[in-house]
């Protein structure tokens, strides 16, 4: 588990836009170090400007989470430049939208390369540094897409992919425990970030990304009453910290979002029956 922020190394992949970027910021003026990796330099160091504006003690990484190599020598730097890794911020994300039907080979391939095997590449690059030293923390970014996979229509592979690092994060957890390492899961929704501009950081081996659109599943629970449906990158990051010193399995922005959890679980459940 992560015991305290001060003096601890963090590392953030996506970490230089959206909820990376701040995690980042949020961790920083905790006193812990930063270690931010992305696919843009030009992004990174203006997040890195951001971070030392701050005083926090920080570094860039340029490193594309789906290179599984790429990944294991962020990890070696990172232990090299500052000694430990403490905390994981598995956070890379990318998605495509518009019908399944739309979908070609390689939207599938890029969707699953960044957001499920991104993902895997760091838990075995980090995990077993963190287990070696019985101390340590990871969170991976799941998406509320992904835990109730049919609310947002039109969200591609990514709503599979973020239901895949659902159930790593909660499978890896008792494990985990037992080497002194947390494991938690963030559940966030609407949230200001750069996602659907990611088609931008897209490699030429994936082709160009499919147009379309997203929608809500007609029928779907009405939670946007008294409910922010779009948060900043600033108050995820803000729940993340205040959470984080008690290991928690779960992390969620949108509390509001309760009752669609819950009409999603009870026609499973209603199966069952």
């Amino acid at each position: 588990m992560l015991n305290g922020f001060e003096g601890k190394t963090a590392v953030i992949t996506g970490g230089a836009t959206g909820i990376g970027r701040g995690l980042a910021l949020a961790l920083a003026k905790k006193g812990m170090d930063i270690v931010i990796a992305s696919t843009n330099e030009e992004r990174l160091s203006r997040a890195v400007a951001e971070l030392h504006s701050v005083g926090a003690r920080a570094s860039s990484i340029v490193c594309d989470v789906a290179d599984r190599g790429a990944v294991r020598a962020m990890a070696e730097r990172s232990v090299a430049d500052y000694g430990a890794v403490h905390l994981l911020c598995a956070n890379a994300g990318v998605t495509t939208a518009g019908p399944f039907l739309d979908h070609r080979d390689e939207d599938w391939d890029w969707v699953y390369d960044v957001v499920l095997r991104g993902v895997t590449n760091c838990v075995q690059a980090f995990y077993p540094l963190m287990a070696r030293q019985g101390e340590g923390q990871i969170v991976m970014t799941g998406s509320q897409a992904g835990l109730v996979p049919d609310w947002v229509l039109g969200h591609g592979p990514y709503t599979s992919a973020k239901a895949g690092v659902t159930a790593l994060a909660v499978a890896l957890r008792p494990e985990a425990a037992e080497h002194g390492v947390g494991v938690s899961l963030l559940i966030p929704a609407g949230t200001e970030s750069d996602i659907l501009l990611s088609a931008r950081s897209r490699q030429s081996r994936y082709g160009t990304s499919v147009d379309g659109q997203m929608s809500r599943r007609p029928g779907a629970p009405d939670t946007r009453k008294g409910t922010p449906m779009h948060l900043t990158p600033e108050e995820v990051a803000a729940r993340v910290v205040a959470e984080l010193p008690s290991d928690p399995a779960f992390i969620v922005t949108h509390r509001g979002l309760k009752p669609l959890v819950a009409n999603y679980f009870e026609r499973i459940l209603a199966a069952y029956s």
